[in-house]
């Protein structure tokens, strides 16, 4: 009976320190975290796309890249939107690169931000074999230099938030199947429509990294 008490204290103890880590990293995520939805609502609005804010933050649920589980392997990211390009003609940065530690394409799994329809999905030559989701909010999230894709997508098929897209990749800059022109990496846009102010079907990119910095301090690891 006293071995038996003395097992279950053990479990007791387990579960004790278990919620504690936990409640721990929850609290140490949170003020990045508010931080960051604050910085996004700044930006955004600055940038006209304010409207968007709370419905982003409402339907992002997850992280473009997954980590890696084996723990070995990281990815990295910067806030270099608006940087200067030159492949196609001189042009600004639309989004943000989340780069692959390993520099191996294939590795990385990226998945899914949110709930949408695949709206485009194939080659593009600036972007290689890249995915464009359509969230419920209107927002436009697009991923781009894929490796390559998840079994079965399609346009116009309803993909789920967290679910696996394809691989992180460096393909792009050049026709169907060009790899290997920079680093493996993700680059994720965020695209909104103008359409309630200027009559026009045209998109705007938007700076996405405080939203990615927002879903990054959300992760528990």
């Amino acid at each position: 009976m006293k071995k038996k008490s003395h097992v279950w204290k053990k479990i007791f103890i387990c579960l004790y320190l278990s919620m504690i880590a936990i409640c721990s990293s929850y609290i140490c995520h949170w003020p990045g975290k508010m931080t960051a939805a604050v910085h996004i609502r700044r930006q955004w609005q600055e940038e006209g796309a304010g409207g968007y804010v709370r419905e982003a933050l409402e339907e992002a649920e997850c992280f473009p890249v997954r980590r890696d589980n084996k723990g070995k392997e990281h990815w990295y990211y910067e806030d270099a939107y608006g940087a200067g390009r030159t492949y196609g003609g001189n042009r600004t940065h639309e989004g943000i690169d989340i780069m692959a530690s390993n520099d191996q394409p294939g590795y990385f799994v990226v998945q899914s931000m949110t709930d949408g329809v695949i709206e485009n999905i194939g080659w593009l030559e600036l972007g290689g074999y890249r995915i464009g989701i359509r969230g419920d909010s209107g927002l436009y999230y697009y991923y781009a230099h894929l490796d390559s894709y998840a079994p079965d997508l399609k346009k116009g098929d309803r993909v789920r938030a967290g679910q696996p897209l394809g691989y992180m990749g460096d393909t792009g800059y050049g026709q169907e199947g060009t790899r290997g022109k920079f680093a493996v990496h993700l680059h994720f846009g965020i695209y909104y429509n103008r359409k309630e102010k200027t009559l026009s079907q045209q998109e705007e990119s938007v700076n996405p990294y405080y939203l990615l910095q927002y879903l990054e301090h959300g992760m528990i690891p």
